[in-house]
């Protein structure tokens, strides 16, 4: 008797933790950008400092203990990382266990806007995953990728002159109104970056 009280008791906690994890998910939809980590993290998600979580992001609905996000990380709107796969155990009426496995997030990654990050996948330091991306397999450091499946289109060290070349605005902080770029200040930016090592991240 005592025994099948256990096993009911730790069942029940197990579908309450669940409930509240979606509980704090959909609160993390509709509150403002600063409560979202906190929300987050209040779900089982690892998540270090400085980070952006953009509105209608999805971190992992039933396993979000398996994510790990480190500092400065930007994450855009609707982007939804996944830790679990369970198609197989849906496709064969339960009889296969659903598949689970970490995500890790490595600190000044960007995640686009729309993107998908899959389990088991590492998103390298200072890696950029564009909007809409599908990211099936883990991306290097400082490495760009695109499209579905995401595969590397090349490496952030290669795009920072076309990245200034861009006509229209800039914004180096938040509360500073946008503007453009004098010549010597796009110059200055260069040098400062290409000055800096991969693995090394400089401020600006």
């Amino acid at each position: 008797m005592g025994d099948a009280f256990g096993v009911e008791w730790r069942k029940a906690k197990v579908v309450i933790r669940r409930l509240l994890t979606l509980v704090l998910q959909d609160l993390a939809f509709l509150l403002p950008w600063p409560l979202r980590s906190f929300l987050h993290r209040g779900r089982g998600a690892k998540i270090g400092k400085n980070v952006f979580i953009g509105s209608l992001v999805v971190l992992e609905d039933a396993f979000p203990e398996y994510i790990s996000i480190e500092d400065n990380v930007q994450i855009s709107a609707g982007a939804k990382i996944v830790t679990h796969d369970s198609s197989m155990r849906n496709a064969f009426a339960g009889r296969l266990p659903a598949y689970i496995c970490p995500v890790l997030i490595e600190r000044n990654a960007y995640i686009g806007s729309g993107a998908i990050i899959l389990p088991g996948v590492t998103i390298g330091q200072s890696a950029v995953v564009g909007a809409g991306a599908v990211v099936t397999s883990s991306v290097p450091p400082r490495a760009i990728v695109v499209g579905v499946p995401a595969r590397i289109v090349g490496t952030v060290d290669d795009r920072i002159e076309r990245f200034l070349s861009r006509s229209g605005l800039f914004q180096w902080k938040y509360y500073e109104k946008p503007r453009k770029l004098s010549d010597h200040e796009g110059l200055e930016v260069k040098k400062k970056i290409l000055n800096t090592k991969a693995g090394h991240d400089k401020k600006l």
